[in-house]
């Protein structure tokens, strides 16, 4: 007996849980009972927290949009240091929240994060005023560079995920207006500044850093890091078929394309299991694979049902490998 309860000392995931349960060592009420204690069950207190987490965040959201909103209606009616005065002293009165509940607590981060987007506002209202004439990115490119401190100092995911995604917005808009056409530099750069926002995100978990503990930053992250080497691959695979490929870089990125899917498949399924980022590799490769399935065969009315069949049996395979992956790292963790 000794032994058997010694067996099933195991860590209190919710895998572990539920497989006590099919087991038939937890009944109904043990089940209920282990989710609650191991924290996977939301108990009173939590459900308090998260209510008033997320009313503080759509209640700030409201604040800040009604003063866009504001000006928006009233912008023709309302003299410029009127205009001026009502975001410098929205911006002051959030910073002034911020220092006051301290940047140590959720409200102080939120009421920063305000503060961060009232300074992309008064920028506007600025360029609007005085008809700079400044082009957009040069907008998003000051709003980033403004904030950079604060952002520095909040130790807040959304306002680091906010301020990266902000960069992307100021490169991709100086590419639009300045260089020209959008090209395979841009995508390079595209991929770069993701990609290195990623690593230092999973650097830093894995130096344990508190602050940096969500999942979700990284996956945000990886989607345009992603789609920046998946769009140029498809491209290439498109001019080879025509005998149009005149721009080595895309050889480049392609390049980086497989080796980004191999290590990614790689680390998130043998180094720390993340579903979420094997989905997004897995089916960006299904894309690619069928692209070029669809431009070589060239099958002509037969080619939308052939690869129909096909994405049906890659989708398939998939799931299936997912969930190999998954049903590792639990008998991983039961060691």
């Amino acid at each position: 007996m000794a032994e058997e309860a010694e067996s099933i000392h195991v860590p209190a995931t919710r895998e572990n849980i539920h497989r006590l349960a099919r087991d038939g060592i937890l009944n109904v009420e043990a089940l209920d009972r282990a989710l609650r204690i191991s924290g996977d069950s939301p108990d009173r207190k939590r459900w308090v927290w998260f209510l008033d987490t997320l009313l503080l965040l759509v209640g700030v959201g409201a604040l800040v949009s009604g003063v866009f909103f504001f000006f928006a209606f009233n912008w023709a009616g309302m003299h410029r240091y009127l205009k001026f005065g009502i975001l410098d002293a929205a911006i002051l009165v959030a910073v002034g929240v911020a220092f006051w509940q301290g940047l140590d607590r959720l409200s102080g981060k939120i009421a920063l994060g305000a503060a961060g987007l009232l300074v992309g506002g008064l920028l506007a209202v600025y360029g609007q005023v005085y008809q700079t004439g400044a082009d957009s990115y040069q907008l998003f490119l000051y709003w980033a560079l403004l904030v950079a401190g604060w952002v520095w100092i909040s130790k807040f995911t959304p306002m680091w995920v906010g301020w990266i995604l902000l960069f992307n917005i100021s490169l991709v808009t100086f590419w639009q207006q300045i260089v020209g056409d959008i090209d395979s530099s841009l995508f390079l750069l595209i991929f770069v500044l993701n990609c290195s926002g990623v690593v230092a995100w999973e650097v830093g978990r894995a130096y344990g850093i508190d602050w940096i503990k969500s999942v979700w930053a990284p996956r945000i992250l990886f989607i345009p890091a992603f789609t920046a080497l998946l769009i140029p691959t498809m491209i290439l695979i498109f001019s080879s078929s025509l005998r149009l490929v005149d721009d080595s870089l895309l050889f480049v990125l392609f390049g980086l394309f497989i080796a980004t899917s191999g290590l990614v498949l790689y680390a998130y399924s043998q180094r720390r299991m993340d579903l979420f980022m094997l989905t997004v590799c897995a089916f960006g490769l299904i894309i690619a694979f069928n692209t070029w399935v669809a431009i070589f065969l060239d099958l002509e009315t037969t080619t939308l049902l052939c690869l129909s069949a096909l994405f049906i049996a890659q989708a398939a395979l998939v799931v299936r490998w997912l969930s190999r992956v998954s049903g590792s790292w639990e008998a991983r963790n039961n060691e």
